[in-house]
């Protein structure tokens, strides 16, 4: 193939796929809120893993990771260094590997800070994405969500 036609496929398949505009859209939003979070010491992942600890309660990492549809890999290494940071406990459950995860009352402390940088997050966001844009973003996240095998 010519250096001209890959061009044109590269440029077609860019002007069309979902993919990219869904991960540019991601790696923006994802900005602000861990510019946000970051006086804090923790990235949007973490928070969001620690509020689904907070709202679902104790859990394995298997479950977190299904819950947020997020590699395992993912999981283990925020988990470790969430544990480090002394916001979550893990233990054994006392048969196999698998582990439970609890939050820890620094954990719980964290909270207040996490939802009140949150907060001021969510305001920069949706203003940039605009009414129109945080309504299409929440129906398309109760679609997909609601489609999503936990």
């Amino acid at each position: 193939m010519d250096e001209q036609k890959a061009r044109e496929l590269a440029k077609e398949a860019a002007s069309q796929c979902i993919g990219l505009r869904l991960r540019f859209l991601s790696r923006v939003v994802s900005k602000i809120y861990d510019q946000a979070l970051k006086p804090l010491d923790i990235k949007g992942n973490q928070a969001t893993m620690l509020l689904m600890l907070f709202i679902n309660g104790d859990s394995t990492p298997g479950k977190l990771g299904t819950a947020l549809q997020m590699e395992k890999s993912t999981v283990s290494r925020n988990l470790e260094r969430m544990r480090k940071k002394g916001w979550i406990g893990v233990s054994d459950r006392g048969h196999g590997s698998s582990q439970v995860i609890t939050v820890t009352p620094k954990g719980k402390e964290l909270l207040a800070a996490v939802h009140s940088e949150w907060a001021k997050a969510q305001h920069k966001a949706s203003g940039l994405l605009g009414d129109e844009g945080v309504r299409a973003l929440s129906t398309l996240y109760d679609t997909i969500r609601g489609g999503v095998q936990e």
